[in-house]
């Protein structure tokens, strides 16, 4: 009863004492902060909504006989799942507001239109097998986003008999920094061998559409609808050897972008990369 009676007199004298000035001034703080984070919040939604009015204000200036293109999407064959039989992987490019294939593109808009489209539309893109057993290949699902940059099939690179493929993002944006990504089918679902940062402008054009850089990124967009040229951008596009070189199983040499922004080559070795999901 005696410690029990002690305990009670600790108890009340802790929590019946007045406010120390230390934490009058947490308290305070604490004040401070929440009228900070308030601040913020304010001046973030401005800042949205003054995005979201400019770019509904941008929209009403595109013109409603906007003729929509369907744009370039990449088929590649191999044996992604070491089955011994080759498979056709085909790019696919969806909108969120319809769960459909959707056109990537529009004639007579400028490129600052074609973004603004394109993000109302909340495109998703990625690679589906004709091999049903074989899982989806995701690409990327953010609003702005045209599909796929490039795409190929570089053959078996780590010796575990299974092709590997490189893909790009052909992000719909002003920025010409962009990275190449090299997939692995394992344990039946694909993983990220290895990537790194390039440039867009080190890829070959697209038919039906091509950016053009200048020196700070992505400047303008042209849609061709000449069929003998698009035939002759297809040609460049096919014959463009990449940037992935099989030095021998394991071992590749890669141009990439340095962190000086300069183009450079180095030797990876693959059997000391994890994978990445």
């Amino acid at each position: 009863m005696k410690q029990l009676f002690i305990f009670s007199l600790i108890f009340l004298s802790v929590f019946s004492c007045t406010p120390t000035e230390k934490e009058e001034r947490s308290e305070k703080e604490i004040a401070d902060s929440l009228r900070t984070k308030k601040n913020i919040e304010e001046t973030l939604k401005k800042k949205t909504d003054s995005i979201y009015n400019t770019l509904e204000e941008r929209l009403k200036r595109i013109p409603n006989d906007t003729v929509p293109v369907l744009g370039y999407r990449f088929i590649i064959s191999g044996d992604f799942d070491g089955d011994g039989k080759k498979e056709k992987l085909t790019e696919h490019y969806h909108s969120e507001l319809t769960h459909k294939e959707t056109n990537k593109y529009y004639n007579g808009l400028d490129y600052d239109q074609q973004v603004d489209i394109t993000v109302q539309k909340y495109p998703y893109s990625f690679v589906l097998s004709d091999n049903p057993k074989i899982d989806t290949l995701p690409i990327a699902n953010t609003a702005q986003l045209f599909g796929i940059a490039y795409m190929k099939n570089e053959g078996d690179l780590n010796g575990d008999g299974t092709d590997e493929v490189s893909y790009v993002v052909d992000w719909a944006d002003w920025s010409s920094l962009n990275s190449w990504n090299i997939a692995t089918y394992k344990n039946k679902k694909w993983q990220t061998l290895y990537s790194f940062a390039i440039w867009d402008w080190q890829l070959p054009g697209l038919p039906e559409s091509n950016k053009q850089y200048g020196l700070f990124g992505t400047q303008g967009h042209t849609i061709i609808t000449d069929d003998t040229l698009n035939d002759r951008i297809e040609e460049e596009l096919l014959n463009f050897k990449g940037m992935v070189k099989k030095i021998k199983m394991n071992k590749i040499q890669v141009i990439y972008r340095t962190e000086e922004a300069d183009e450079d080559s180095m030797v990876i070795d693959l059997k000391k990369l994890p994978l990445k999901k």
